[in-house]
Parts: C-alpha cells; sequence; structure tokens
C-alpha cells in the first residue's frame, strides 16, 4: 500500500516495476497520490503574479502525475487487473497564506531543484490578489470571502499476474446483446424462471 507518498518518486516506472517484482504472485498493489489537478488555483495565480511582477516563471509547486498516465504505467510495469478512480476535495481557506502555511507544515512545499528558493513578497501579495479575484468566493450565510484548493486524488489498484486470475471471457461470447440491455429486467426474470423450471 502507498497512501499519498509517491508523487514525491522521480522514477515512477521504476518504482512500479520494484513494487511488482515485491509482491508474491496475485498479490494486490492499493496506492493513492496526489494528481495533476491538484493545487491548479495556486499554480496559477503563482504563475500569472510571477508574470507580471518578475517576466518569468519558476516552479513553486511539484509536478503530479496525470490520471491518463497512470494507468499506461502501471500496464508497462506489468499490473493486471486495473482499477483507476479519481476523487477530488476542496478545501476553503481565508487567503493564500493559510493556505500555504498549512502546505508547509504538511511537508508538502515543493522540492524541485530547478525551483526559487525565494518567493518575493511583493509576488505573494500579487498572487494573493489574483487568486481572490479568479477564484474568490464569498459564502452566502456569513458574507465572508474564502478561496478554495482543489486536492485531486488519483486511486489506484493493480495486480500481479497468476495463471489462476479471472481472464475476460472471448469476444462475441455473450449471451445478451448490449442493445437488449435496456430489457435487463425481463432477462433476468426469465433467466431466473429456467433455472427454477429445471
Amino acid at each position: 500500500m502507498s497512501c499519498l507518498s509517491l508523487h514525491w518518486v522521480n522514477d515512477l516506472p521504476k518504482a512500479f516495476k520494484r513494487i511488482l517484482d515485491s509482491l508474491k504472485e496475485d498479490g494486490v498493489f492499493l496506492a493513492a497520490v496526489f494528481g495533476g489537478d491538484t493545487l491548479y488555483e495556486l499554480r496559477s495565480s503563482l504563475q500569472l503574479a510571477e508574470l507580471e511582477r518578475r517576466g518569468g516563471l519558476s516552479p513553486h509547486i511539484s509536478p503530479f502525475t496525470e490520471v491518463r498516465d497512470v494507468g499506461s504505467l502501471l500496464t508497462r510495469a506489468g499490473f493486471s487487473m486495473l482499477t483507476i478512480d479519481t476523487d477530488e476535495i476542496v478545501v476553503n481557506y481565508p487567503s493564500i497564506f493559510e493556505l500555504m502555511w498549512d502546505l508547509k507544515g504538511m511537508a508538502e512545499s515543493n522540492a524541485a531543484i530547478n525551483r526559487s528558493l525565494h518567493l518575493h513578497r511583493d509576488t505573494q501579495f500579487a498572487a494573493a490578489a489574483i487568486y481572490q479575484q479568479l477564484y474568490g468566493h464569498s459564502d452566502p450565510e456569513t458574507g465572508k470571502v474564502t478561496i478554495p484548493a482543489t486536492f485531486q486524488i488519483i486511486n489506484m489498484l493493480g495486480w500481479k499476474p497468476h495463471p489462476k486470475q479471472p481472464k475476460p471471457i472471448e469476444r462475441g461470447s455473450g449471451e445478451v446483446s448490449l442493445k437488449d440491455l435496456y430489457k435487463l429486467d425481463e432477462i433476468i426474470k426469465e433467466v431466473k424462471t429456467v433455472k427454477t423450471d429445471d
């Protein structure tokens, strides 16, 4: 199992291969990892602020894996019977500063080598204003303005191949046509009646 730590791995294909090698036959790998849409509001606000104030960009948020890439990485590593799903958790903060404080407390600051080591104060205030303008919303009950922070969680499950694992049935061997799916209830009743009569 791996819970929200694989985004710190530099070489995911090699990590998945090693995980597969460590499993016994028919063993399962369960993982949750931050996805590519995580903190997109913060990322875009910082980029716009730096472009405006500094005339260039520096990565201030670690890169995350895209959902579309996870399946192919697991397949390439050798996993079978994959299940991949995503969840989005949105947390509201009073401002960008509380969000960055929380990220620092979670030890989720950017660890990229090519990052800028200092985020200038004027860039921070510009990013806060941009964040509030683009994504801020006011609570109808309290009237307080908050900003959302999106965390995309990619949940994945993969099995180490084994000869006794279930295999998909052969193409064309189905007994019910997909065009008859709308009358599935009737088909199930007929099958139950036939089994009861036998």
